[in-house]
């Protein structure tokens, strides 16, 4: 708990120039598999680009070729300082609904980004020691549609639910799921959406677990087939609820902050910049 965030953070940051086109940024996190991509002016971090924008702004960003990033990006970024121990950055993950966390020198450079993912697999072996099963952990909704569904109307639930994926279901029983990193690929390959199934574009597998599974064995799971959702099952094998990394990490048990200055005082900033004119 008390390692430096620096040492455990992904690097090198993957960045892009905030007049980048939102094409080109999606290509480029297609093609070094991330899930986010920094936008920087004058070399500093000012916004966030994630997947999740990507679904949120679908809608109004296909075929619309000249859009630039920072028209969709996120404009606030949340950057703590690589000094950080693990202890402090699980309490700012629990005080703030975010996924990613840009990791600073004293400089204000970027040198790193860390992930509710990461924080899982680092507290993996310490976390929930008290928990015997996922079900006070999972989102006891699950939404799902048909493999024949149009990718563009799952895509809208997504968006209205604010959610990382949708369960793809034949016969009632999970097949996959359609996720975020899959509507990001189809914008990038220039798919039409509005008439392409979901069966047909499926990159996540659904593994199941059954609801009475310890979270330390869902989470080691989640390593093993290196997938970030679960699907959790009921003793009749029906689907009661799907289990996240994000759920695992809002629910971490973290220690209390020792230090005497407050964790927003000691590192933590939010960094805004103002909308971009539209150039559409």
């Amino acid at each position: 708990m008390r390692s430096k965030v620096g040492r455990l953070a992904s690097s090198p940051v993957i960045s892009v120039d905030i007049e980048c086109l939102v094409s080109e940024g999606l290509q480029l996190m297609c093609a070094r598999s991330v899930s986010c991509l920094i936008v920087l002016s004058g070399g500093e971090p000012i916004g966030i680009l994630t997947e999740r924008d990507v679904v949120f702004a679908a809608n109004w960003m296909l075929g619309q070729a000249d859009l630039r990033i920072g028209q969709v990006m996120n404009k606030q970024v949340m950057t703590i300082n690589k000094g950080m121990t693990v202890q402090e950055v699980c309490e700012v993950f629990r005080g703030n609904s975010v996924r990613h966390l840009v990791v600073v020198d004293s400089r204000g450079q970027a040198t790193g980004i860390f992930t509710r993912s990461d924080l899982v697999r680092i507290m993996e072996k310490s976390a929930f020691a008290g928990m015997s099963d996922v079900s006070g952990l999972m989102s006891a909704k699950v939404w799902h549609v048909e493999p024949e569904t149009t990718a563009r109307y799952a895509l809208s639930i997504m968006a209205r639910h604010a959610i990382s994926g949708v369960v793809v279901v034949k016969g009632g029983k999970p097949i996959g799921i359609f996720t975020e990193r899959d509507v990001v690929r189809m914008i990038t390959s220039g798919s039409d959406l509005t008439n392409y199934p979901v069966g047909d574009v499926l990159t996540s597998p659904a593994v199941c677990i059954a609801v009475g599974t310890a979270p330390r064995q869902a989470i080691a799971l989640m390593q093993n087939k290196s997938v970030r959702r679960l699907v959790v099952l009921d003793s009749l094998g029906e689907m009661v609820g799907i289990l996240t990394k994000t759920d695992l990490s809002r629910s971490l048990a973290c220690c209390e902050v020792s230090d005497k200055q407050p964790i927003s005082e000691q590192v933590v900033e939010h960094r805004a910049v103002d909308q971009p004119e539209a150039r559409i």
